[in-house]
């Protein structure tokens, strides 16, 4: 537990866990702060997005990738995404059923995501998932000039979530073998490194014992007392 959490306190994590603590901020903001196009929910919602910017470009300039990072940046862009989300549901600015599917799709991302990471599975995003998250982020930015927009937002709702769909049969087309497949590369090197060891420490064993044996006994000779009644 402790290696996992070892260097956790960094600049990119930190920002991480900022973004994950206004995710009630922009619920708060939302629904308690008067404005016709939600300013400051949507001044939230910016600064979120730079500070996932940011700590990725901070973690790769200066090296600090953790455990605990690689899960939760993820997580907190999940969940201020599927927050604000449920927020424009809960108004009518977005219809329940994309609501619902958008967020199913990001929860499948997130399982995915954690499955792979276990089996050390690393796999790029391709450019397809790339421009359907783009779309999807400015969609959900149009989403609080809602009403100046006549719909346009949600156009680009389902324009981003069809690119979504063709990427992710993309992702499963091309890597299906390596998702679903068997994982035993790991296994079998561990096997053969083990049986290694165990060959070295048995042939350091018989060359000790070899050399004890070949030792020839050393013979003690004690001289023999002289008779003390001969002597006199």
């Amino acid at each position: 537990m402790k290696e996992k959490f070892k260097g956790f306190w960094n600049v990119p994590n930190m920002l991480s866990l900022f973004r994950l603590l206004l995710v009630p901020v922009l619920v708060i903001t939302f629904f308690y702060v008067p404005g016709e196009d939600y300013i400051a929910p949507l001044i939230v919602f910016v600064i979120a997005s730079i500070t996932d910017t940011l700590d990725g470009i901070i973690a790769r300039v200066t090296n600090n990738i953790t455990e605990v990072g690689i899960v939760l940046d993820p997580l907190a862009d999940k969940l201020l995404k599927i927050a604000t989300l449920i927020c424009f549901g809960i108004v009518d600015v977005i219809p329940v059923w994309l609501v619902v599917t958008l967020i199913v799709v990001d929860v499948a991302m997130i399982i995915t995501g954690v499955c792979l990471y276990k089996r050390n599975i690393t796999i790029p995003s391709n450019f397809i998932g790339k421009a359907g998250t783009f779309v999807m982020s400015v969609g959900l930015i149009m989403c609080f000039f809602h009403s100046r927009l006549n719909g346009w937002d949600t156009i680009i709702l389902y324009s981003g979530l069809i690119i979504i769909v063709i990427s992710v049969i993309v992702y499963i087309a091309k890597n299906a073998g390596r998702v679903f497949g068997k994982k035993t590369t790991a296994t079998s090197n561990t096997g053969a490194d083990a049986k290694v060891v165990d060959t070295t420490a048995q042939k350091v064993s018989d060359a000790d014992n070899s050399e004890k044996e070949s030792k020839p006994a050393t013979i003690i000779e004690v001289p023999a007392q002289k008779d003390s009644k001969l002597d006199n």
